[in-house]
């Protein structure tokens, strides 16, 4: 569908689809403001202006003046040019997830001439691709973006004539002689000579009294770049003892006035790189509390102050707070596959030599050979990246799944008799 062009969205702060559809916009580098009704006189005047004073919000306005009220996130890709249905009927290789995994495997397979499809169910980069400042990965010695690390990724994938489908997800794959048949959440069917879960992973949600009702307008999961200037000034507490917290805390330091990270190990140097611990030292206005946990969320109409409990201590405080953000753990993003494929008791899926180990292999696995070892038990498909069980969780051995997932499919065809078919169905 053609792009409506730049565009306005004019939501509620206390909306959290108005939040969804901002980071949507912002992960998917489209050109658009953002006012909020009742705070920001350009709504009131845009309100007047588009006789919206009964719109539910929230609403994107378009430069040709096309309006959607209330949209979902497939409606507002197509209407920014995005594609969310195959070009073709059938592939070489299908990659589900965009994530640093997904993007290198793109990138080798359409170097590899391999006709290549990748599904995402929401915005390039994954977990990474919302990261203000990577600093540890090579050749950038300045430091990256997230978003300008998933479209430079995508653009030398899409160079080598890979396909990109967005916000799609895979509702069923079925195995059928020599293929795979996938269906699509945007009621597309595809087929492909093998599958690459490169999923990655979503952040552990937190059951704390009082959570739910803030998500989305003053609580966040992830560090939301897009809520960077509306921090300006405010009491922000971040979650999590790893690289993406950290860099969250680095992030809204330059615009809070303060920044509170809470850890609940005994310091940061557990999970978090030393270069990163050295800059939240020596930045002043973020705090860190170690051993620490939120109890209890407070507020009426918006997020107003944090019980916090020290577990050595056993003491309980309350802390006034305007925007909290949880960057905690990883679970899996399988979800409708897992009943399927073969996962390790915190739900990672197992691959290649680890499969012989685990209870149902000898009745999931029904060919005579070993499986390779980034395959699940169902052979020629792979898990690649952060979804996989025992990977070191980190960006750079993603990114060396992703090559090396290429040439496991390459063997994968090779073993099978396979030869990847040069026209469509």
């Amino acid at each position: 569908m053609k792009s409506h062009g730049n565009l306005v969205l004019l939501g509620k702060d206390n909306v959290s689809k108005t939040y969804e559809i901002k980071e949507f916009l912002n992960r998917n580098l489209a050109h658009f403001s953002c006012f909020e009704v009742g705070h920001d006189p350009e709504a009131q005047t845009l309100i007047e202006e588009h006789k919206l004073q009964i719109a539910k919000y929230p609403v994107l306005i378009f430069e040709d003046g096309y309006l959607l009220e209330d949209p979902d996130l497939l409606q507002v890709a197509n209407a920014i040019g995005l594609h969310s249905t195959p070009e073709n009927n059938y592939y070489d290789l299908v990659i589900l997830g965009m994530g640093p995994a997904g993007l290198a495997t793109a990138i080798y397979a359409g170097s590899e001439g391999l006709k290549t499809l990748v599904i995402e169910r929401h915005s390039p980069g994954g977990r990474a691709g919302s990261t203000s400042l990577i600093e540890n990965l090579i050749a950038h010695p300045d430091g990256i973006t997230g978003a300008e690390f998933s479209e430079r990724s995508r653009k030398q994938a899409e160079k080598f004539g890979v396909e990109f489908v967005v916000p799609v997800e895979i509702t069923d794959i079925i195995t059928e002689d020599d293929h795979f048949n996938l269906s699509l959440s945007s009621g597309a069917f595809v087929s492909a000579r093998s599958v690459i879960i490169a999923v990655g992973v979503r952040y552990r949600l937190l059951q704390i009294p009082g959570i739910e009702k803030f998500l989305g307008s003053c609580i966040f999961y992830g560090s939301a770049m897009t809520e960077g200037k509306r921090n300006e000034g405010k009491e922000v507490f971040v979650v999590g003892g790893a690289n993406s917290a950290g860099q969250a805390a680095m992030y809204f330091s330059r615009f809070a006035k303060k920044v509170t990270l809470i850890v609940r190990s005994e310091s940061l140097s557990k999970r978090m790189s030393h270069y990163l611990i050295e800059e939240i030292s020596k930045t002043p206005n973020i705090e860190v509390m170690t051993q620490s946990e939120i109890i209890t969320v407070n507020g009426e109409n918006k997020l107003e102050s944090l019980d916090i409990k020290n577990s050595s201590s056993g003491r309980t405080r309350t802390f006034p707070a305007d925007n909290l953000f949880l960057l905690i753990g990883g679970q899996p993003n399988v979800d409708g596959l897992a009943s399927r494929l073969l996962r390790d008791k915190n739900g990672f899926i197992v691959t290649g030599s680890d499969l012989e180990k685990h209870e149902r292999f000898s009745s999931e696995w029904t060919i005579d050979r070993h499986p390779l070892s980034l395959e699940t038990n169902f052979p020629g498909i792979f898990a690649i990246g952060d979804v996989r069980a025992n990977t070191a969780k980190r960006m750079a051995a993603a990114i060396g799944d992703g090559a090396n997932a290429v040439n496991q499919v390459a063997e994968y065809f090779t073993l099978q008799k396979l030869t990847p078919p040069q026209n469509e169905l």
